[in-house]
C-alpha cells in the first residue's frame, strides 16, 4: 500500500503516517516538532510487523508502547479504547465513546480518531458508523475500505458487511 513513516522517542511510538506512495512523502508527513532519537530496534520491529500486516497476516500491534501525553484526556481514553478493537473486527463511534467513559460523546470520539497520531498501531480504521457506513478517515474512504478488507472485513458500497460489529 506504500510507505509508512514513524517516529519514536524514549522507546515509545509518537507518530506515524498512513501509507504514502513514496518514502519521501511518508517522511514529509511526519511532524517537524517531533525529535528523533535512537530507537532503531523498536522501529525495525515495527517495519517488519507492518510488512506482515500488509501481506494480510493478522499481526497484533497492541504491544507497542505509545506516547499519547500530548492529547487531551478524553482523546487518550478513546485512542486507548480503539487499540483494543481486535484485528478483523469493527466497532461504532458510539461504542468508542462509551469505552472512553462518555456514552454521549460519539462526535468527540470521532474527532479523537481524526487526530490519531498512530494509525494502524491505534486502528482507527476499525471504527465505523453505527449503521455500518465507513465514516470518516484521514486516508480517505478507499484506504479505509482497503485496510478493512485486508483484515477480512467485507465492504460493499461503503457499508461494512460483518458479523463482528458492535
Amino acid at each position: 500500500m506504500g510507505w509508512v513513516g514513524a517516529v519514536a522517542h524514549a522507546g515509545r511510538l509518537v507518530y506515524m503516517t498512513l501509507p504514502r506512495p513514496t518514502r519521501d512523502e511518508a517522511l514529509r508527513g511526519l511532524p517537524a516538532e517531533v525529535s528523533f532519537d535512537e530507537t532503531a530496534a523498536l522501529l525495525l520491529r515495527l517495519a517488519e510487523d507492518l510488512c506482515h500486516y500488509f501481506d494480510g497476516e493478522g499481526v497484533d500491534l497492541t504491544d507497542y508502547p505509545v506516547d499519547l501525553r500530548r492529547h487531551p484526556p478524553f482523546h487518550r481514553r478513546a485512542l486507548s479504547a480503539a487499540r483494543r478493537i481486535p484485528y478483523g473486527e469493527v466497532r461504532s463511534y458510539a461504542w468508542l465513546a462509551e469505552a472512553a467513559g462518555n456514552p454521549a460523546a460519539s462526535r468527540a470520539a470521532g474527532r479523537a480518531m481524526s487526530r490519531n497520531p498512530l494509525p494502524l498501531v491505534i486502528p482507527c480504521h476499525r471504527v465505523v458508523r453505527a449503521d455500518g457506513a465507513l465514516g470518516g478517515f484521514g486516508g480517505g474512504a478507499r484506504m479505509k475500505r482497503d485496510l478493512l478488507e485486508l483484515e477480512g472485513i467485507r465492504v460493499v458500497r461503503g457499508q461494512v458487511i460483518c458479523d463482528r460489529r458492535r
